[in-house]
């Protein structure tokens, strides 16, 4: 009779529907929220890991995996499979121990070892859910861990039982919509249960996700230092995250590379296939690559379990070499070093493109020009730019560039004969000044020579005359603008620093005669007076008056920092402007 009711009154509905249809306007069916299941594997990984990684798969099952720090430096290629696979790698301490009888210092080391363990395969950053093993917790050792703390609400006991069937019964028996399951993959029969399971689970309508996917798309937060044990149904669904797009476009005839993702997800990526992981590139916005070359993608929420499949895209359209500029005499050539390609230059400081100038041959210059070239045509991507400066003094450069600070002081130095470039138009401004070529510089400068007596009477067993700067510290040695470390030592190859810079320099202006106003005190102006060494402070107080050298942005003078080819000459062509301005 309940039966017989239960129809009538179903049927009743029906009608009741049919007939109301006419006066209400149908309303969008909305999908029902997936029952959604979250599997988890402890203890591992082990000589059965890898096949239960083939079994997931195959099923396109997800998982999450309570790795221990031992089994992990045991298993690194396993590690690495689980996570480009896109499972969640997570942390269950280094050797199982109960961490409630541990001291606060052997919490922290039982996880945090663990964690840089995981991330050699995860990167540097990576956020680990931790279990405690055996479940065994206290406030004290929440507090120590500092993550979020997951445990199950499906056990099998697959450790006691040993019995494929009997691990997937009991895992069938209690699962529900929301449910942690905990397994262990050390166990052959319980890595044939665990897959057995989940086939029949996804027949009666079950996914298979990561926890941090689970609490995720139903909207849920995993708290530091909080059990959690489930995620019951809310309501919804945030659904899986899809992967992103990945399209290209020429540009100026380079190739553009733009990627995609659903709102809310960053996208990492890589050009030159490597593994993504936490420490991949991640995307900003367009950027350019050079063909062949394959771009991997994944959108994310968290790139250890909420992450998208990975896509790849190849890229075979070839990209020329960039040109070789060079000048010689006035004169500008390129080098062409890309079969088929054309060669394009600008004269003005910008970007060479495919729509700049041709070049068919060699161009003369005038001094002051900026030159920039590129490759390209037909079915080439264009190279990248080649850069290089003739100078209103007629040097060649290719690293320094008008607008950068010590441009113009550099090319005064270098069309004085103070400092030489190293060759191939390159005057390496960022490259450290050593002793030896500080006082060479000077040497340059004063125009003077060594006498064969003070040739003759160098002490220092570490210099001789045949050294380029054999010759500069005889004569800055006779005149005491220098000294050595020891009566038997220079050390020329030691980078100088700022006060032996001071030294240097303000011994140099006492030998010429040049006399400082009262400097007493001069240097107390920089937040880091109190590190310059005392038989440093007169010389840097002197310099200070005579506005030859300052501290930085900060105030600070950086006693011990060294000094580059770039300030050397700025600082040179400082002193030759003071000097004029004595009268000298």
């Amino acid at each position: 009779m309940r039966k017989q009711g239960g129809k009538r009154f179903a049927a009743a509905v029906l009608v009741l529907t049919l007939l109301l249809g006419g006066f209400f306007p149908a309303m969008p069916v909305k999908a029902a929220a997936k029952k959604l299941v979250a599997i988890t594997f402890d203890d591992g990984p082990g000589p059965y890991t890898n096949r239960l990684l083939d079994g997931l798969k195959a099923r396109g099952a997800k998982a999450t995996f309570f790795m221990l720090g031992s089994r992990a430096e045991a298993y690194p290629e396993v590690v690495k499979r689980v996570y480009r696979e896109g499972h969640q790698v997570a942390n269950h301490s280094y050797d199982h121990p109960d961490l409630t009888t541990l001291s606060d210092a052997g919490v922290r080391s039982q996880i945090q070892n663990t964690n840089q363990i995981l991330n050699r395969a995860c990167g540097k950053g990576t956020s680990y859910l931790v279990r405690s093993p055996y479940g065994s917790e206290t406030s004290r050792t929440r507090s120590l861990i500092g993550a979020p703390l997951i445990y199950w609400s499906v056990d099998p006991v697959d450790w006691k039982y040993r019995n494929a069937e009997t691990v997937k019964q009991n895992i069938l028996k209690n699962t529900f919509d929301g449910a942690i399951v905990l397994v262990h993959d050390i166990h052959s029969t319980s890595v044939d249960g665990a897959l057995a399971a989940i086939d029949s689970l996804k027949r009666n309508g079950y996914e298979f996700v990561t926890v941090q996917e689970l609490f995720r798309r139903r909207g849920k937060t995993l708290e530091k230092g909080v059990d959690h044990y489930s995620c019951k149904p809310t309501g919804k669904d945030l659904g899986p995250v899809k992967a992103p797009v990945i399209s290209n476009e020429a540009e100026n005839g380079r190739l553009k590379i733009t990627i995609t993702a659903q709102a809310g997800a960053q996208i990492y990526y890589s050009t030159n296939g490597s593994a993504l992981n936490q420490e991949s590139k991640r995307y900003t916005g367009p950027f350019f690559a050079d063909a062949p070359c394959t771009v991997r993608a994944v959108a994310a929420f968290d790139m250890n379990g909420s992450r998208s499949e990975e896509i790849s895209a190849a890229i075979t359209r070839p990209t020329a070499k960039a040109p070789r500029i060079q000048v010689e005499n006035g004169m500008l050539t390129l080098e062409n070093f890309t079969e088929g390609a054309m060669l394009f230059y600008t004269l003005d400081g910008t970007a060479a493109t495919v729509n700049s100038t041709e070049y068919t041959g060699p161009v003369e210059l005038s001094p002051g020009t900026v030159i920039s070239a590129c490759a390209g045509g037909g079915e080439l991507l264009s190279s990248r730019e080649s850069r290089a400066v003739y100078s209103r003094r007629g040097n060649f450069f290719r690293d320094i560039f008008p607008g950068q600070w010590y441009y113009n002081d550099a090319d005064r130095a270098v069309s004085s004969g103070y400092l030489y470039g190293m060759g191939d138009g390159l005057f390496a401004p960022e490259q450290p000044v050593t002793r030896g070529q500080l006082v060479t510089f000077l040497y340059r400068y004063s125009g003077e020579q060594a006498s064969e007596e003070e040739l003759g009477a160098l002490s220092f067993e570490d210099v001789t005359p045949e050294e380029y700067y054999g010759e500069a510290v005889a004569w800055a040695y006779a005149r005491g603008i220098v000294s050595g470390y020891s009566e038997k030592v220079f050390l020329p190859e030691r980078r100088v620093t700022r006060e032996e810079m001071s030294v240097i320099f303000a011994g140099f202006l006492t030998y010429r005669g040049i006399s400082a106003p009262d400097s007493a005190g001069a240097a107390e102006k920089y937040l880091d007076s109190g590190r310059i060494s005392p038989w440093a402070l007169g010389a840097v107080e002197k310099m200070t008056v005579w506005n030859l050298l300052a501290g930085d942005t900060n105030g600070k003078f950086l006693p011990g920092a060294g000094s580059t080819r770039g300030q050397a000459a700025s600082l040179l062509m400082r002193l030759a402007d003071f000097l004029e301005g004595e009268g000298m």
